[in-house]
C-alpha cells in the first residue's frame, strides 16, 4: 500500500510540471529577462540571478490589486 501511495505522488509531481510556450519566452525577452508570477492572487516580477537565486517585486500595475482596489470604492 505504501509502495502504491509513493508511486502515486511521484507520478503525480511528474505529471504536475508546466512547460514554458514559445509566448511567455517572447513576454520574458520583451521584459527584460523578468518573468511575472502570480503568487497569493497577485502578480510579482521575478528575475533569475547566477547561482541560481531568485528575485521578486511586487507590480505596481497588479491587476488582481486594482480590481480590490475598484470594489472597495478607494
Amino acid at each position: 500500500m505504501r509502495t502504491i501511495i509513493i508511486l502515486m505522488l511521484a507520478t503525480l509531481a511528474i505529471v504536475s510540471c508546466e512547460y514554458k510556450t514559445e509566448a511567455e519566452r517572447e513576454d520574458a525577452k520583451r521584459l527584460n529577462g523578468f518573468e511575472i508570477v502570480v503568487i497569493d492572487s497577485c502578480e510579482y516580477l521575478k528575475k533569475f540571478e547566477l547561482g541560481g537565486y531568485s528575485y521578486f517585486a511586487h507590480k505596481g500595475n497588479c491587476r488582481y490589486c486594482k480590481e480590490r482596489r475598484e470594489r472597495k470604492g478607494r
